[in-house]
């Protein structure tokens, strides 16, 4: 009479269809019985706009006497699930790992170039002061013992060459030191004595130190933004401004002391 369908009803009341069937049809025993088959009516009822308390009155009037079977009622309908808290806790966490992975690519070379850096002595590093102090005595003493067992003029003769020997003896002893300043932003890798010891970028003004038993490869993606020095003596440029280059030292890129003639 209302022009009202079945499903209309059974999604406003969420009574199954099928026990809306039955009590059109007055199929009670259809129905689960007892309180359940008065609250279907009574939300029948109110959803058409009819008289609750006349709609029930009528079903005791009808179903007086009758044993009701207590049909099983149907599982009620499954409210929907509101996924937007777990799409929104999905989307936040996508947004964070791909935050951390771009700061990783971004600055991970970094972070781990600092955490291998060694810290660099304030003072000017050179031959004079990479020795043990007792070397430069010790070779003195020797040439002048030795000169002294081969004769006055004999001595005046070799000492100077007895001390060469010996300031050559300590300084193969000492270990090659590198030590490397940028002048931008650049990529450098440091080889020593055949082994990689630094591999990544390295800030503007940053300032690293490097040892090595006999050589040293260095390589930078551009040449000129670095300036090198071994054992405290300057090594030249060794590329063009802007391209990359590479250089290898040993020790016989030190030069010899002033003053010295051997």
């Amino acid at each position: 009479m209302r022009g009202v369908s079945l499903e209309e009803v059974s999604a406003a009341t969420r009574i199954s269809t099928r026990f809306l069937e039955a009590i059109e049809s007055d199929r009670w025993e259809s129905l689960p019985g007892g309180v359940f088959n008065r609250g279907f009516i009574r939300s029948v009822a109110r959803y058409l706009g009819l008289d609750e308390d006349s709609m029930v009155a009528e079903y005791a009037l009808e179903t007086r006497g009758r044993v009701e079977a207590g049909v099983v009622p149907d599982p009620p309908m499954e409210m929907p699930r509101n996924w937007k808290p777990a799409i929104v806790a999905a989307i936040v966490l996508v947004v964070i790992l791909a935050g951390v992975g771009f700061a990783y690519a971004r600055y991970g070379g970094k972070i781990a170039a600092r955490l291998h850096w060694k810290p660099v002595a304030t003072g000017p590093v050179g031959p004079e002061s990479s020795g043990p102090p007792g070397d430069a005595p010790r070779g003195a003493n020797d040439a002048t013992g030795g000169a002294a067992a081969a004769g006055n003029g004999t001595a005046q003769n070799s000492r100077p060459s007895d001390g060469a020997a010996a300031s050559a003896g300590a300084a193969a002893a000492d270990p090659l030191e590198l030590t490397l300043q940028t002048s931008k932003l650049v990529d450098v890798t440091i080889v020593a004595d055949g082994a990689t010891v630094f591999n990544g970028p390295i800030d503007a003004g940053d300032k690293r130190q490097f040892e090595a038993r006999d050589v040293f490869e260095v390589t930078s993606s551009d040449a000129l933004a670095i300036v090198l020095e071994l054992n405290g003596q300057h090594v030249g440029a060794f590329g063009q401004l802007g391209l990359p280059g590479s250089i290898k030292l040993t020790r016989n890129d030190l030069k010899a002391p002033a003053g010295d003639s051997h």
